[in-house]
């Protein structure tokens, strides 16, 4: 049977750990290092990089083994041949980010009196575009549809009805819709989200199939991608609905970073520049030691505690590695390779991680000879069918883009293709089936076709210099196409397989944005809180009287809390939430 989490901590904390010192010939960690506290992390993007942040603080030995050449993960910038500067795809950083930021004052940045985090600049407006149509821009902070705040939850569904009419246009049937949808995800207890909506994807819980075209462009995929880098058919209703209620309290400005800089924030520059680069070099100030191009492909145990672990180079060498305790901070899509039998005969819940599925969400880069500010943040191209957002980078940029390479680009248009199977508007071939160029040229038409009208023609031919798409893509264009950086995606029930922090291996630990997170979807801060937990997990392990990394918890709307109480006896009952009055035939799932 499986220990529960205070079983496991009060074992593991007896138990303590097998002092080693990390060896990886010839650049392993420190060969003195205190018994009982190093720590090998495998994985160097945000979740591995805070494990070891929030360690090595407090005093392990960290070692740290990327197989990448750069650090960062999905985080990383990507740059062309000719020194432009590309990525896996844009980072977005919330309002309602709270671990993150906290993560982002504490790396020092020169100049800066809050280091990193005076690196996040806001975004003003969120456009969503349609081919053929009007383009609505959304401005940020959104402006609020009334003086003073609702007392009482008719009246905040009623101003919720008021925005969906006037702002988005929705019939008046659809708008009461729309907000009978949000009140009964937000009144919803607990039990009841993981327990039915969990177990349904959006699409089925916001009525997509059955709605108009304005309705699902903003409660469907366009507007879901903005937020959650998966798609409406593919998630269960409690991961988009969790992130949709944390954005609407984030614009009444109820559940935002103390920082002034809004719902929506990016670096103001690349990545790597901004943000990775200086968090390395102050890991490796503080003892943290990183050991590039190595990949983790086995761990061995005795049945109860991690015996040792094998990393592999570039030349197919293998390597031993021995610590006390091992963060296996790997995508998730990478972790089924190191399962073996006797691993999950020791934790039976580590197999069930082969139920978890990733999905391609690939960035494309197109370096501009002029600028092209299409909106002050995110654009949603909703009548896509490659399922496409960008945001055009060079406005929030502290450093000119014609800095880079030849000083040709002064612009780039950063954008993400999600959607790989559905025929494209121009060339009528799925993503899946083209060849690099055609994806470029396909992309861009695409972008081209919900921008350029109404006499408005911001993107022209004549001033595209160049285009990246992730190298993590191969083969594009052949039977063979892969993506080696897929993300995870919360399809419906997938929370029961997502293992936790701890293993039933006295000194096993996980980390990532697919294990179980409060944040519950694909993000930077799941990821973040994925690898506090980690560290906190190896704190209790260790019997550490060091302080735990704090994690803040979800903002709980006042308001709604007596609904919930309520709902939580109707769910135990069978019955449905008290709000979901416009179409009661859902089963409740137990």
């Amino acid at each position: 049977m499986r220990r529960t989490r205070r079983q496991f901590i009060q074992t593991a904390a007896k138990a303590g750990g097998v002092a080693a010192a990390l060896t990886l010939a010839p650049t392993g960690g420190r060969a003195h290092a205190d018994p009982g506290r190093t720590v090998a992390v495998f994985g160097a993007g945000p979740a591995g990089l805070t494990t070891a942040h929030e360690l090595a603080e407090r005093g392990f030995s960290v070692t740290v083994f990327e197989k990448l050449a750069d650090f960062g993960g999905k985080t990383r910038s990507i740059y062309t041949p000719d020194g432009l500067p590309g990525e896996h795809g844009f980072r977005s950083f919330f309002g309602f980010y709270h671990n993150l930021p906290d993560t982002l004052r504490r790396i020092p940045f020169p100049g800066n009196p809050h280091g990193v985090w005076d690196n996040l600049t806001r975004l003003n407006a969120a456009m969503i575009a349609g081919m053929g149509r009007h383009n609505l821009t959304i401005p940020l902070p959104f402006p609020l549809p009334f003086s003073q705040f609702p007392e009482t939850p008719k009246q905040f569904v009623d101003s919720i009805v008021a925005v969906f009419e006037t702002l988005f246009r929705l019939p008046p049937q659809e708008a009461v819709f729309a907000a009978e949808r949000l009140a009964v995800y937000v009144s919803s207890c607990d039990e009841r989200k993981l327990g039915q909506w969990e177990k349904m994807t959006w699409t089925d819980f916001a009525r997509l199939d059955n709605s108009s075209p304005e309705y699902n462009r903003f409660l469907g995929d366009g507007f879901i991608r903005e937020l959650v880098a998966t798609k409406s058919r593919n998630c269960s209703a409690h991961s988009i609905g969790l992130v949709g209620e944390e954005y609407v309290w984030s614009l009444l400005n109820l559940n935002n970073d103390t920082d002034g800089k809004g719902n929506d924030r990016v670096m103001n520059g690349p990545t790597s520049e901004t943000w990775i680069n200086p968090w390395i070099d102050y890991l490796r100030s503080i003892g943290v030691t990183f050991n590039q191009g190595y990949k983790l492909t086995a761990l061995t145990n005795d049945g109860a505690h991690i015996t040792g672990a094998t990393v592999t180079d570039a030349n197919g060498s293998r390597h031993n590695v021995d610590a006390d305790y091992y963060v296996a901070a790997i995508p998730l899509d990478k972790f089924p390779d190191v399962l073996t039998d006797d691993l999950t005969t020791a934790d039976p819940s580590l197999d069930r991680i082969r139920n978890l599925r990733a999905a391609w969400m690939v960035g494309i880069q197109f370096f501009l000879t002029r600028p092209a500010p299409l909106a002050n943040g995110h654009v949603g191209y909703n009548d896509a069918p490659w399922g496409l957002t960008s945001i055009s980078e060079a406005q929030f940029w502290r450093r000119s883009v014609s800095s880079y390479g030849d000083g040709s680009a002064q612009e780039v248009l950063s954008a993400i293709i999600s959607e790989w199977d559905e025929p494209g508007t121009f060339n009528g071939k799925p993503a899946r089936q083209c060849s690099p160029e055609e994806l470029a040229q396909e992309t861009w038409a695409q972008i081209k076709a919900h921008v350029n009208h109404d006499g408005d023609n911001p993107l022209a031919d004549d001033m595209l210099r160049a285009w990246q798409i992730d190298p993590a893509l191969t083969n594009a264009g052949t039977p063979d196409i892969a993506y080696d950086d897929a993300i995870f995606i919360q399809n419906p029930g997938s929370w029961d397989d997502r293992p936790n922090a701890w293993t039933n291996l006295d000194n096993l630990f996980l980390a990532g944005d697919w294990i179980k997170t409060q944040m519950n979807v694909a993000c930077m801060e799941a990821a973040n809180e994925g690898g506090r937990l980690a560290a906190n997990a190896v704190l209790h392990a260790s019997g550490s009287g060091q302080p735990e990394a704090q994690i803040t918890p979800r903002f709980r709307m006042p308001l709604w809390e007596p609904l919930k109480a309520v709902d939580l006896q109707l769910y135990r009952a069978g019955q449905p939430n008290a709000f979901d009055i416009i179409d009661r035939h859902y089963p409740t799932v137990r």
